[in-house]
């Protein structure tokens, strides 16, 4: 990943500029980052986290190129498919599977449901009923993607029950939203660490946050979650 990482940085130095931000403090300051931090982006030294990927699409980048490096720099015109999922932690990019453009990488839609609440089994082998059009930046993951229901409400206001979330199957990454398997049932959390324990949170402020020993067998980080994409009625 880091040669990847480091043209995307490559990508961002030039749509900064091309953008009228000549320093990289002017930028980091527009979206809230601090200095050091948004100049390892640019370097490469660090993945560019889902948070920041909808600050730049909300600036006019397009994601497409810039992970990429296809298709226009710029977005042609207002994209309405982001939407702020504001929760008071970190935000997610949510999409209305009405409003996905045309050309968007295609995954498979398994049979299996993530709860955001009480689990139920999650099976072992993945079984695909379906196909799911989902932003194409996250074509790099390949056939290690995939797009799951989720049902339940802890995870609100940021998930509902019968929203799709789109993860990868590449274990942990830093702190977001995950596919998890906590003693044989799939569950969507938001994971953060402490020294020696996994921290698993829910949204909804009604159920209290769960520690887990790292060691433990009974906990399975299967992937972040890069994106929802809401219940069409």
């Amino acid at each position: 990943m880091g040669n990847i990482n480091i043209q995307i940085g490559e990508r961002l130095i030039k749509a900064r500029i091309l953008l009228g931000y000549n320093k990289a403090i002017t930028i980091s300051e527009k979206l809230g980052l601090e200095n050091q931090t948004y100049g390892r982006y640019e370097k490469g030294d660090r993945s560019l986290p889902d948070e920041v990927k909808l600050q730049l699409h909300e600036m006019g980048i397009n994601i497409a190129w810039l992970i990429t490096g296809e298709g226009e720099m710029f977005l042609q015109k207002p994209d309405k498919s982001l939407e702020n999922a504001k929760t008071g932690l970190r935000q997610l990019p949510v999409y209305s599977e009405s409003d996905l453009p045309e050309g968007a990488f295609v995954v498979p839609m398994l049979d299996q449901t993530l709860h955001a609440g009480s689990g139920s089994p999650l099976p072992e082998e993945d079984v695909s009923t379906a196909l799911v059009r989902v932003p194409a930046y996250l074509s790099i993951y390949g056939d290690k993607i995939a797009a799951l229901k989720v049902d339940g409400d802890s995870m609100y206001p940021t998930l509902h029950r019968g929203d799709m979330v789109v993860c990868d199957s590449c274990g942990w990454s830093g702190e977001g939203i995950y596919a998890l398997r906590m003693s044989g049932c799939g569950f969507v959390k938001r994971i953060t660490k402490r020294p020696g324990k996994i921290v698993i949170i829910s949204d909804n402020p009604k159920y209290p946050p769960q520690e887990e020993p790292e060691e433990s067998q009974d906990i399975q980080i299967i992937g972040r979650v890069h994106c929802a994409i809401t219940k069409m009625e």
